[in-house]
């Protein structure tokens, strides 16, 4: 049969109060009380129960985390920066996935009840109306990926200057037919590395053709279909950007399916430098961004937004965005 609180406080000779305070570490029990508390819950062998603790002090020492997938690489890797943040001080983490058309928005009408202390959300398709909700209910926002303009503490990597290196490299390797395998069209990072491929190309006095953008999903699958696009044009690209490293790979299988040789016949660079890039044959050219960082920053702040919620002061634990910088790898899939 399993001990209850009611047990507990049978035992020691006190009320529920008494013992839930002890629990809690809270003040106001008496040194004498908290032992007696003390030696009848390591008699009885009581184990506390984390949720009924937490709605009892309006926290639940959980963290939300909703991200667009879970068997992507990337995303991998801010699910562990997050995790790692949240168990520096104890806290759990509920992870929901938009892996089905508005499944997160299941999620987010749990996390809006409560069941969560606050949320970091991740590069997912979300409405104001719904934030406006959440805050309202007093579970704090973290962005990350994403920035809507509002008022919330929001995590990005630094997409146009990384886009613009790469760029940059391409043309010191004398590539003019550059082709763009973009994310889907309304992600703000692939516009933003497409942005830096446009602003590159221009000033070097070329253009970049709507034949040369091809829409993929970052997903597996669809850089290789991109690329079997590319290659049925009778001026096919010398090189090709993809906008993340997994449709990279894909364009490069494409490529060597075809008879070709990367980057012998086709240049391909990719964007994430996600631990796969480095193992391909040839190694890939990308663009390293600070994923596991971008969780743990996010993470950091939603926790210091907890912190301040129970102090109720109002404040801002994070600058409205932080940008954390890309940085270039060269390796040989880019003609290096």
């Amino acid at each position: 049969m399993t001990t209850t609180i009611f047990d507990v406080a049978k035992q020691a000779g006190v009320s529920i109060g008494t013992v839930s305070r002890v629990i809690n570490n809270r003040d106001r029990v008496s040194p004498e009380t908290r032992e007696r508390v003390l030696k009848a819950i390591q008699e009885l062998d009581y184990h506390a129960n984390a949720l009924a603790q937490g709605l009892a002090n309006q926290q639940t020492n959980t963290l939300g985390l909703v991200i667009p997938q879970v068997n992507d690489p990337f995303f991998f890797q801010i699910v562990r920066g997050v995790e790692d943040a949240a168990s520096t001080v104890d806290y759990s983490l509920l992870i929901a996935c938009q892996s089905r058309p508005a499944s997160e928005h299941r999620y987010l009408d749990l996390f809006r009840r409560k069941f969560v202390d606050a949320m970091v959300l991740v590069a997912i398709d979300v409405y104001s109306h719904e934030l406006e909700q959440i805050i309202e209910r007093g579970v704090p926002i973290v962005m990350a990926q994403q920035d809507l303009g509002k008022n919330i503490p929001t995590f990005l990597v630094d997409n146009y200057r990384g886009a613009r290196q790469l760029a940059e490299h391409l043309m010191e390797h004398s590539y003019q037919r550059i082709a763009f395998i973009s994310g889907t069209h309304y992600t703000p990072d692939s516009r933003e590395r497409l942005r830096g491929l446009r602003d590159v190309l221009s000033e070097h006095g070329l253009e970049l053709p709507a034949r040369y953008v091809v829409e993929g999903d970052y997903l597996r699958g669809s850089g290789h279909r991109a690329m079997q696009q590319l290659l049925e044009l009778p001026d096919r690209p010398e090189a090709v950007f993809a906008a993340n490293d997994q449709m990279a790979i894909d364009a490069i299988m494409a490529i060597q399916e075809a008879g070709l040789k990367v980057p012998d016949d086709i240049a391909v660079v990719g964007f994430d430098d996600i631990p796969m890039a480095s193992y391909l044959s040839p190694p890939l050219t990308t663009v390293h961004q600070p994923i596991y960082e971008l969780g743990w920053h996010a993470a950091k702040a939603a926790l210091s937004l907890i912190k301040e919620e129970s102090k109720d002061n109002g404040s801002m634990a994070a600058p409205h965005v932080m940008l954390l910088p890309t940085s270039l790898v060269l390796r040989r899939s880019c003609g290096c």
